[in-house]
């Protein structure tokens, strides 16, 4: 994986420069579209060192990112299985006018360069093991300067169609908690 800390050792000489840096740790589960019958599951933790305000309403980001997926309830003859994703990704946040002491968010991640470990999950498969992260996500900031935020998210994996089979690895319902440090 020497990719991937040269990856993280771009982002900490970036991070020496950012404002203000964020961690995420999300959970999720949910039926994977086009695949009957089969559940994924996904945990993980995000850090965005890295934050570019474009204005008070938008906000560009870099992050990285660890996930680990799960397939369970699978017609796949090989049974359930695992994998795992890390992920380096711009970030686009809009953010809402307050609402009393909340302030919506609405996220959008896309085009992430992604190593998958496993070309499948359940009954879906991936031609290689590179892929492309994408996420939307809706949520509120909350507590002193809005620090905390609470999000539901959509994940996606994908090689976007760069080679066959490209079958896409979801997670519907997920649910993310962010800090900013």
């Amino acid at each position: 994986m020497p990719l991937t800390r040269s990856l993280i050792g771009a982002l900490l000489m970036l991070s020496s420069s950012a404002t203000a840096q964020e961690v995420w740790l999300y959970g999720g589960y949910g039926p994977q579209p086009g695949e009957s019958g089969q559940q994924n599951q996904l945990w993980g933790i995000d850090w965005l060192p890295y934050h570019y305000t474009r204005s008070e309403r938008q906000v560009l980001s870099i992050g990285v990112s660890y996930s680990h997926l799960t397939s369970h309830g699978t017609s796949d003859p090989r049974g359930d299985n695992a994998l795992y994703a890390v992920s380096i990704f711009p970030q686009l946040t809009l953010i809402a006018s307050p609402w009393h002491n909340l302030e919506p968010v609405f996220q959008v991640r896309a085009l992430g360069p992604t190593y998958l470990s496993d070309k499948r999950l359940g009954g879906r498969e991936q031609a290689m093991h590179f892929a492309f992260q994408a996420q939307v996500s809706a949520g509120l900031r909350f507590g002193a300067a809005h620090r905390h935020q609470v999000s539901l998210v959509y994940r996606h994996y994908s090689n976007a169609n760069l080679d066959k089979p490209n079958d896409g690895l979801d997670v519907p319902f997920t649910l993310a908690y962010r800090v900013r440090f």
